[in-house]
């Protein structure tokens, strides 16, 4: 399923950034302390190829053996098998996977998720014992990696019940699902409590992971709020193109299909299974509730797993139409996946040729231009940005198939560190009196590639890539006119 991440090397947005972090406490600053640990003294520069999705895949193989293990699956039968490709590949986990600087951490994250709910697994570990305690220490340390690992932490921890429940176990569900939440409680203490000692030692803050929330808009607008959440489980169901950019029209049949195999074959406590079940589906939205409806969809950490659950159930019915059915709408899915998944490849080699030589080509334009000196360093003054013409699909959650020279509208801190990974080593951003100085001579030039659209000012680049300001440059154009 991730051939192709492990054979390539596509730099995202953000990860031109990353490759020159020396200092990994901005993880800090988002409370995502653990990330820092594992970026400190264990992956300094993550942005590399083959090991950072290695390093995921082998946190998902260890995840799900490890709840194989709990629901008493110690030989893995082909219907496992096939059933793990929706566990660590349905499609919500693309929009992680195409950060190297997230996914090593996310899958060490998922390695210790399973390895909570994995421990608290046996029948009657008392809550105060050294097993749940440690227990509680894997949640909270993989909370402290990605903050959505606690809706996905319950999640795991539901579905681990629902299946012993319904392969017959002598367990109490009700008593169980208390473990589980009383675990998941107790991790998120831990993280709050380990957030709090490390926050100290530093005064950085984080606008963007800040303004995620917005309790009070809920309040304000629930009805607003509610019809966000729906349509946001319906897109990462894969209900409409706008997600995707394919429409996976089996996996609602597989809920059902599993939906209705739980209700049938349990034992007993049919309701309360299959409400336990029907609400690991929603969990993985708390988040948008506290944030106006509105989150990224690699948020969803959850949901993959709630989805899991639902399709593992139907290939495993002991009804041989519901099984067969189920096996065939299964291997449709991992095939719309993997057409997903090229979809993205493509889109992301095609942006890569078009970034590096679109970078050339400038470089190339700046060294005809007179007064150019290859031993001097230059600021680069952008106005408007470049974007790059593709037909696959560009999900508006995600940033595969946006260009460098587009992302912000045309951002020269991100333009600038890209060329430097590239070896253009003597451009650098500009300062806002540079880009003051700047804004209204470019304003009136010619757009790229256009002669005259590239011109140098001492030690200041100009050049206008779009015909539209970015939001900087508008605001630098107020100051301007003031």
């Amino acid at each position: 399923m991730y051939f192709s991440e492990l054979a390539s090397f596509s730099l995202s947005v953000d990860e031109e950034v990353a490759a020159f972090r020396t200092d990994a406490s901005i993880w800090i600053a988002q409370g995502r302390w653990g990330a820092y640990l594992i970026e400190t003294f264990l992956i300094p520069n993550p942005v590399m190829p083959l090991l950072a999705p290695a390093v995921f895949g082998a946190g998902c193989v260890v995840a799900y053996l490890l709840v194989m293990d709990a629901i008493d699956k110690h030989e893995l039968s082909i219907a496992e098998y096939a059933c793990f490709a929706i566990f660590c590949a349905f499609p919500t986990w693309f929009f992680i996977v195409e950060f190297y600087s997230n996914i090593a951490a996310v899958g060490i994250g998922m390695a210790a998720s399973a390895l909570a709910v994995w421990l608290i697994g046996e029948k009657n570990i008392p809550v105060a014992s050294s097993r749940f305690l440690v227990a509680i220490a894997a949640g909270g340390y993989a909370i402290s990696i990605y903050q959505s690992f606690a809706p996905a932490i319950l999640v795991l921890g539901i579905a681990v019940c629902v299946l012993q429940a319904r392969a017959g176990s002598e367990r109490s569900l009700p008593k169980d699902l208390i473990r589980v939440g009383v675990m998941v409680t107790g991790s998120a203490i831990f993280y709050v409590v380990g957030n709090a000692i490390f926050k100290s030692f530093t005064s950085q803050r984080s606008e963007y992971f800040e303004s995620l929330f917005q309790p009070g808009f809920l309040f304000q607008h629930p009805m607003v709020v509610t019809g966000r959440v729906l349509e946001a489980l319906g897109g990462a169901l894969g209900l409409d193109h706008g997600t995707y950019g394919v429409i996976l029209w089996a996996v609602p049949l597989l809920v059902a299909l599993g939906g209705w195999t739980l209700f049938k074959e349990s034992p007993r406590t049919r309701l309360l299974l299959l409400a336990a079940a029907l609400v690991c589906l929603f969990i993985p939205f708390g988040v948008h509730v506290l944030a106006a409806g509105i989150m990224p969809v690699r948020s969803l950490v959850g949901l993959p797993i709630a989805v899991w659950l639902f399709v593992y159930l139907a290939v495993t019915s002991s009804n041989a139409r519901i099984s067969i059915v189920s096996a065939i709408l299964l291997g449709v899915v991992t095939f719309q996946i993997q057409v997903i998944q090229n979809y993205r490849q493509a889109s992301s080699y095609l942006v890569d040729k078009h970034d590096t030589l679109l970078a050339a080509a400038i470089y190339d334009r700046l060294a005809a231009t007179p007064g150019f000196d290859t031993k001097r360093s230059y600021a680069l003054s952008v106005f408007g940005g470049l974007p790059f013409a593709t037909n696959y699909p560009r999900p508006p959650s995600s940033t595969v198939g946006y260009s460098f020279f587009e992302w912000d509208g045309g951002n020269p801190w991100r333009i600038t560190y890209y060329m430097k990974l590239l070896g253009y080593s003597n451009l650098n951003g500009p300062t806002d009196q540079q880009v003051d100085q700047t804004i209204v001579r470019l304003s009136t030039m010619p757009v790229w590639p256009v002669p005259g659209s590239l011109e140098i000012q001492g030690d200041i680049v100009l050049i206008r890539l779009g015909e539209s300001p970015s939001y900087a440059n508008q605001q630098a154009l107020a100051r301007a006119v003031h």
